[in-house]
């Protein structure tokens, strides 16, 4: 059983994941295109569905106005100013995101499936830059980023669904499905955003490993004695070599950045979305937890909630520091010997690699990297100390 283990590639797995993860995709009606392959050369390609997509729309059309007309009503006749906070949050949350769900499916269709085949094109072109085959996604980082991810979604279709078994009559169960239809759908674009930064990160870390590789062996390769010049041939296949490796990098940074552009900002209210409930969920487990029948399911959506946002936080890291690798690899690394145009042209990439460096930066606002994972992690410490303290001076606790 352990040899097996150790035989299941983790890349594929990786995969396997987001596999599922697209189906899942569709069933909320998030992703309404098709990945298929091509007969031609069998590679994946995404394909329009216009009937699905219209299936889609309409679906989330019927979710919106049930919830502005069953569940609205109901939060704003909350009493208590917590609950109704959160309600509120909740539902302006789920509603702007699902706007801008439908807003992209009609407006920037064209715009997506350019930049998914772009995606999925790259991925093809920087595996054939290397010699050695691999199949799968990414590494042994990317897997476990995933397989954490996955976690948090299934944990977060089981809560939702629970909301179903108890309702008293069919016009509940109706709006409540709405509800979670569109709320669910509208957290899938921090799960879309994770995966998009995350495939980022996998390209500019595949092209890292042959820069460092395969590349500089070939560049060594041109070191040579005075008085036993370079071949021709060898020369125009490194030169190839070294044209191809720079163009990939320019698409991955373009890529990246037309991701960035379209997904901005859905991501940025999903994300203080999820850091306001975190704050919230916290305060009414603390404070009123004998309002909640399972104090550990409570728990565990703060902890979903806090692993949300520490998961986006690490995808958009992996993809800047990957994109930053490349400036360690100098032209030190890379003896050239006395190809003075080489020079030249690795000192131009270089310095367009500084002026046009890999940012995530939601509408200009903040940048997104670790330091907002140490920054939450204290205020969270520091909100759960107050509250603690709170509920000890007013004998809630």
């Amino acid at each position: 059983m352990i040899e097996r283990l150790k035989k299941v590639s983790l890349p594929a797995l990786s995969a396997f994941i987001l596999f599922c993860s697209y189906h899942y995709g569709r069933i909320l009606g998030v992703i309404c295109f098709d990945i298929r392959q091509r007969t031609s050369d069998n590679s994946l390609v995404v394909r329009n569905r216009h009937q699905f997509k219209w299936f889609c729309l309409s679906c989330r059309l019927v979710s919106v106005t049930a919830v502005c007309c069953f569940c609205a009503p109901y939060v704003a006749e909350i009493e208590d100013p917590y609950e109704w906070l959160l309600q509120c949050f909740r539902l302006s949350a789920s509603l702007i995101c699902g706007t801008c769900i439908i807003v992209v499916q009609i407006c920037y269709e064209k715009e997506l499936l350019r930049m998914i085949n772009s995606f999925l094109r790259l991925f093809r072109r920087v595996r054939r830059l290397s010699s050695s085959k691999r199949i799968g996604f990414g590494g042994k980082r990317e897997f476990f980023l995933l397989l954490f991810k996955f976690i948090c979604l299934v944990y977060e279709l089981y809560c939702e669904v629970c909301q179903l078994w108890h309702l008293p009559d069919l016009l509940a169960w109706f709006s409540t499905l709405c509800e979670i239809f569109l709320e669910i759908g509208s957290l899938m674009i921090i799960h879309i955003g994770f995966v998009g930064y995350l495939s980022v990160a996998a390209l500019y870390s595949e092209v890292n490993r042959f820069a460092r590789t395969e590349l500089r062996r070939q560049l060594r390769s041109l070191e040579r004695p005075a008085g036993c010049p370079v071949g021709r041939r060898q020369l125009r296949i490194v030169e190839y070599r070294v044209d191809e490796c720079i163009s990939a990098y320019d698409e991955i940074e373009r890529v990246g950045r037309t991701f960035h552009r379209l997904l901005e900002l859905p991501v940025l209210v999903i994300l203080l979305g999820k850091i306001f409930a975190t704050t919230i969920l916290s305060y009414e487990v603390i404070i009123r937890a004998e309002l909640y029948p399972s104090k550990i399911g409570m728990w565990g959506l703060v902890v979903k909630s806090f692993a949300d946002v520490i998961l986006l936080t690490l995808a958009v890291h992996e993809a800047v520091s990957s994109s930053r690798m490349m400036r360690r690899l100098s032209l030190e690394n890379f003896p050239i010997t006395d190809h003075k145009e080489w020079h030249v042209k690795w000192e131009m990439f270089l310095s367009r690699l500084n002026f046009f460096e890999f940012r995530v930066r939601p509408l200009g606002l903040f940048e997104v990297s670790n330091e907002v994972i140490l920054l939450f992690l204290s205020s969270m410490i520091t909100y759960f100390t107050y509250v603690v303290q709170y509920g000890i001076q007013t004998n809630r606790l």
